[in-house]
């Protein structure tokens, strides 16, 4: 049974253990792999590490390559190493719990359902910010319990195009960081009405579609944040990446290319204005991105 791209190593071995109808912990045991910590009591909450030796074990009873399991999982060696037991020439696994934004999300249930050749729906991974919505199914990965359908809202499969495009680019992470910034704080903060109302709309949107999708934690609000600002997210990172160094100010004053550059951002986000007051993110972007 092979992985998933970007499959958290956690997901995996739940998926391998179950098609051997085996608890994790048996099977492991059974690999003479000796396990330490416990798994979280809800799905993404923990990580589990293997050895060397482990990861070889589980290569040679999956049948697996070994580097074809560094590629696809992305954590499998990036916990600290596991202290070995005096006298143990087995493997060695141990449980880390993760905090909420280290954790994997709940990859397309369509894609997964194919990958695993219908054996499953559900998979965890670390999916990077651009492959968090699934253009084909129209599906958004919100977190680790749950993957929302998009279909009331096409303008996130454009998006999705866009930031595709974006990614080319060797100087996107830096837009896209201050882009996602900025964003969450004017939405969580009702910072602009005309985005308030807009993001208001997709909520209700996702959640009519979404009848049966009910929070495990927070609300609709939080659960939603992610797939209903990203349009905006996106159009703003790309406005980011491609401004060149503003002009510092004058005796104090702007430089006319800063209203220049709101302009141009407020028509890009569709709106009427954008006269950031000081505290706001995008004025501290005008400042750091100066000559």
């Amino acid at each position: 049974m092979r992985p998933l791209p970007a499959e958290s190593t956690a997901s995996w071995l739940a998926r391998l253990a179950q098609a051997h109808h085996l608890p994790p912990p048996y099977l492991l045991d059974g690999l003479n792999i000796t396990t330490t910590g416990r798994p979280g009591h809800t799905p993404g909450g923990s990580e589990i590490h293997l050895d060397h030796t482990a990861q070889h074990h589980l290569a040679a009873f999956t049948r697996v390559p070994h580097h074809h399991l560094t590629r696809a999982l992305p954590r499998l060696n990036t916990l600290p190493p596991v202290p070995a037991r005096p006298g143990h020439t087995g493997g060695h696994a141990t449980w880390r719990g993760l905090e909420a934004h280290e954790a994997p999300v709940r990859a397309c249930p369509a894609c997964t359902l194919h990958r695993t050749h219908g054996t499953t729906s559900r998979a965890l991974a670390y999916l990077p910010d651009h492959a968090r919505h699934c253009p084909r199914h129209h599906r958004w990965a919100a977190g680790p319990h749950h993957s929302l359908g998009t279909t009331a809202l096409p303008e996130l499969t454009r998006a999705h195009t866009i930031h595709q495009r974006l990614q080319r680019r060797t100087d996107t992470a830096d837009a896209w960081t201050w882009a996602t910034t900025i964003t969450t704080r004017w939405h969580d903060h009702s910072a602009h009405p005309t985005l308030t109302a807009r993001w208001q709309h997709r909520r209700h949107l996702l959640q009519a579609t979404n009848p049966n999708v009910q929070p495990v934690t927070g609300s609709w609000t939080l659960l939603a944040r992610d797939a209903v600002t990203y349009p905006e997210t996106v159009t703003l990172a790309r406005t980011l990446a491609t401004t060149a160094l503003l002009p510092p100010p004058h005796r104090g004053r702007p430089h006319p290319a800063i209203h220049t550059f709101l302009n141009t951002t407020a028509a890009a986000l569709g709106l009427p204005r954008l006269t950031p007051p000081p505290a706001d993110l995008l004025t501290t972007w005008t400042r750091h991105h100066t000559r």
